[in-house]
Order: C-alpha cells, then structure tokens, then sequence
C-alpha cells in the first residue's frame, strides 16, 4: 500500500518544496535537466598609483580578467604618463578598452568586460 504522504512515487517532501518554490532548478515538469547560467560578478580593483610597482599590479589584475579604476591624484605627472602608457600597452594587448572617467582617474579593462559610460547630463535626456 502506498504512504499516504507520497503521490505517483514522489515524497511528501518534494511536492511540498514544489507547492512552496515551485519546480525544481534541476528538473521541469517532464523530468528534464535545467540548468542555470550565470556570470560571475565583475571585479572592480580601485588602485592609487604612486609607483611602477603599482601598474604591475594593475597589470596582473588585467591578465586575471579584473577591471582596474587607476587614481592619479598623488602621482607626479611623469609617474603618470609612464603608469598610463604602460597600462595602455597591457590593454591593447589585450584587446581591452581604456576610459577616462575623471581627469586624474581611468578605468582599463580587458577584453572579457564591455565598459559603458553614462554621464550625468544623460541621465536628464532619459527622464
């Protein structure tokens, strides 16, 4: 004889995670297998570069797949024209994008990561 709680070969259990959440992740209605795609979140390493040393690490962290948001602003210009061309010429060989989002700060990401900007004055036009 059958258990009262099971129906059709199924425990009390999953019909009521079914009823509470619906059917499962792993198995529609008819039995088959569904499974989920997801990203992964995107890393965003903010770095205030005050040597090479530091552009080294921008630059692994680019050959890792991480954005990198560099800060200029308590580097000496020369430090960061040689920061920027360097991390310019990690980014070209990566087939990555580069942005300037403030005078002294850029964003350089590598090519697994689509950058859109969005200014402020934007924002206005959309609503």
């Amino acid at each position: 004889m059958q258990e009262p709680f099971e129906e059709e070969g199924r425990s009390w259990w999953s019909r009521l995670k079914e009823r509470l959440f619906g059917p499962s992740e792993e198995e529609d209605d008819g039995g088959t297998v569904i499974r989920l795609h997801t990203r992964p979140a995107q890393r965003v390493h903010v770095l205030y570069a005050r040597s090479m040393e530091d552009a080294r690490r921008a630059a692994d962290g680019l050959k890792a797949g991480h954005q990198q948001l560099v800060n200029f602003q308590y580097a000496e210009p020369r430090l960061r024209e040689r920061v920027v061309d360097f991390l310019m010429g990690v980014v070209y060989a990566l087939e990555g994008t580069v942005e300037r989002v403030h005078e002294q700060v850029f964003l350089f990401a590598p090519a697994n990561v689509q950058v859109e900007m969005t200014h402020v004055n934007d924002f206005d036009r959309e609503t």
